[in-house]
């Protein structure tokens, strides 16, 4: 069935401006590897050596591998070995670890990448690599044939290949669905402790525990949906993408018609929506979408949630979760939570950093595909013992971020995580009591900035041409699908 319209719908041309920021930052910002496609999360070794996932760009879609995606407007979701492992030295060096790993993303536009998202060391220095996924592994990976996601895997890093499978999320998602809502998977990141590991996956909604040694799934827990007053959400506007396709990896047919006798068009606004503003593409789920975990002084671990389309503000929480997954609310649904977070971290004090992915509903500053059209600003929040917060980063660089560190007074995290060929590893030193704030960009220095941004717009338009140019072409051959 035909899909084309419905991607090629949803992009426009627009012209960002960059703004200079008044507020000063306790803090300063570095970039220690640049030029990355959809970094992820990462570990520091003994020697302070940091290994750091990058998942890839997916394929071109040359090889039908592909698929519409069921999260991201049915835009292809193609399949490619673009995925790595990075050693980033205490040097400044880079090297690729491990080349050529599985990945999906969006293509052409190679963003909102599944493959590697994660590494991290035993006690024993041994290393670990989890693999992404994106969809439904049961009607998806016959075509694209990625048999690598959705795994736990053992690294052997001296020779620079994956070792050992430890566990098959993406089978057990299949077998059992945990959560007893659609089946996904995306293990996204993890945690380990006492020789097991410990996983959140975004696309399950759950956190699995794996023991090392003897590998597989020895428990899982779901999250809580994520309840909020449908009045209170609030919706892109999209213009009726048409008919929507039946293939692999889509949602259902509302109403659990057939595709045949379901309506076409995306279907319509809750109810006591109406309206333009109100209309939507996709069912609202209210899943959780779990994608941080850190363990926490007491022990327990710390899990932040992204939450669901259409992402509500102030509403994503935190939770503490025991290592018999008992799970329980730290920072409940009140409207006073957090948005979109992706990263938690604890210093030696015991204060909480949290790391929002976007301050604002992702939709209202990024398109399906990467054409930025508003403020994809990530912030970092300290979150003290007696609950107190503070903003410790903003903005002023900190774009879109995902995964979140602390090592020796600073944090790390992957920027621009979900954007190929743009993505960093940066790390916020945290500025002491008394020490001097950063410096921020001066008036001239910021109308330099939005003359640089200009002067940039004509080519970012010509490369937005020859995506969609490139994208008519996959479609048709996926659409075949």
């Amino acid at each position: 069935m035909k899909f084309k319209s419905i991607a090629l719908t949803l992009f426009t041309v627009s012209v960002a401006s960059i703004f200079g920021t008044t507020t000063a930052q306790a803090a300063s910002l570095s970039v220690l590897a640049d030029g990355l496609d959809n970094p992820r999360n990462f570990d520091f070794d003994s020697e302070g050596n940091i290994y750091l996932t990058t998942s890839g760009r997916g394929g071109d879609g040359e090889d039908g591998r592909c698929v519409p995606s069921p999260s991201s407007q049915f835009i292809p979701l193609c399949a490619g070995n673009t995925g790595s492992l990075l050693k980033i030295g205490t040097d400044g060096s880079t090297q690729t670890v491990i080349p050529d790993l599985a990945s999906l993303a969006l293509t052409p536009f190679g963003e909102q990448a599944a493959g590697p998202a994660d590494l991290k060391f035993d006690d024993n220095g041994k290393a670990y690599l989890l693999m992404g996924y994106a969809g439904d592994p049961s009607t998806s990976g016959p075509i694209l044939q990625t048999p690598t996601l959705g795994k736990l895997y053992e690294v052997d890093l001296q020779n620079g290949a994956l070792g050992r499978e430890v566990a098959d999320f993406a089978q057990y998602e299949v077998d059992n669905n945990p959560d007893g809502t659609d089946i996904i998977t995306n293990p996204y990141a993890m945690t380990i402790k006492d020789n097991t590991a410990f996983v959140v996956d975004g696309g399950a909604n759950v956190i699995w525990k794996t023991p090392l040694d003897q590998g597989g799934i020895q428990d899982v827990a779901a999250f809580p949906i994520l309840p909020v007053d449908q009045s209170e959400l609030e919706f892109p506007s999209f213009e009726p993408p048409g008919e929507i396709p039946d293939s692999p990896g889509l949602p259902a047919a509302p109403g659990g018609q057939s595709s045949e006798d379901a309506p076409s068009g995306p279907p319509g606004p809750p109810p006591g929506l109406e309206g333009e503003e109100a209309s939507q593409d996709f069912p609202i789920t209210f899943q959780s979408v779990p994608t941080g975990i850190t363990e926490s002084p007491d022990g327990d671990f710390t899990v932040a949630e992204y939450s669901y389309f259409p992402y509500p503000e102030g509403r994503a929480r935190l939770y503490s979760v025991d290592e018999n997954l008992n799970i329980n609310e730290t920072i409940t649904n009140d409207g006073d939570g957090f948005t979109q977070l992706t990263g938690t971290a604890y210093d030696e004090q015991g204060n909480l950093y949290v790391l929002q992915h976007m301050n604002t509903s992702e939709w209202k500053n990024i398109l399906q595909g990467g054409e930025v059209i508003g403020d994809i600003s990530s912030s970092i929040i300290k979150v003290a013992a007696d609950g107190t917060r503070e903003t410790i980063w903003n903005g002023n660089g900190l774009e879109a971020a995902s995964g979140l560190t602390y090592r020796d007074g600073a944090l790390y995290t992957a920027n621009r995580a979900r954007l190929a060929d743009q993505g960093q590893l940066v790390k916020i030193s945290l500025n002491k009591s008394g020490e001097k704030s950063t410096k921020v960009p001066e008036p001239a220095s910021i109308l330099g900035l939005l003359g640089v941004a200009a002067a940039g717009a004509t080519s970012q338009y010509k490369k937005r041409k020859r995506q969609e140019e490139k994208l008519e072409e996959i479609l048709d051959k996926v659409e075949t699908l």
